[in-house]
């Protein structure tokens, strides 16, 4: 029971920490590179 409960928590924790860090500017940051990323590698794999 105890372990339900830590796992409860933690999940409860990681959605809250997700949730305040979704508006920050770092976060839009780093979706945008890995956009970035992943329109670049599908433009190189194209060419071959």
């Amino acid at each position: 029971m105890a372990l339900h409960k830590f796992r409860t928590d933690t999940a409860v924790a990681a959605h809250e920490a997700e949730a305040a860090q979704a508006g920050s500017p770092a976060y839009w940051i780093c979706l945008a590179l890995l956009l970035a990323t992943v329109a670049l590698a599908a433009r190189i794999a194209s060419f071959w």
